[in-house]
């Protein structure tokens, strides 16, 4: 019998033995460009909201069970831009290559 498949939220919070709920945060936190980490987690904190895309594209990766996937995610996403002064020219957002950077750590690679 085939090993049943998992996704990445079910390996990542399996590897690192946080709960789910926990999974959307330090995703978020781990694709945002490293000299936003602070704010991001501040904004989390005290602004959820502002990441409502952010989560949008976590949500759906969560679920994906290959890196093939994944990229399909992705480029679904980057092509429904959002206006903004800081998601665009400060880039005050997850980044879609940071995502898959961070998903190839856990999914395999078909």
């Amino acid at each position: 019998m085939a090993a049943a498949v998992k996704t990445l939220r079910v390996i990542y919070c399996g590897r690192l033995g946080i709960p789910p709920e926990a999974f959307e945060k330090k995703v978020l936190l781990a694709c945002l460009p490293s000299y936003y980490w602070l704010l991001g987690w501040l904004r989390w904190h005290l602004n959820r909201s502002y990441f409502k895309r952010d989560l949008e594209i976590i949500r759906a990766v969560a679920d994906c069970t290959s890196l093939r996937d994944i990229r399909s995610e992705i480029t679904y996403y980057h092509h429904q831009k959002i206006a903004g002064l800081q998601r665009n020219f400060l880039r005050f957002r997850i980044s879609g290559k940071r995502l898959l950077s961070f998903a190839n750590k856990f999914l395999p690679q078909n």
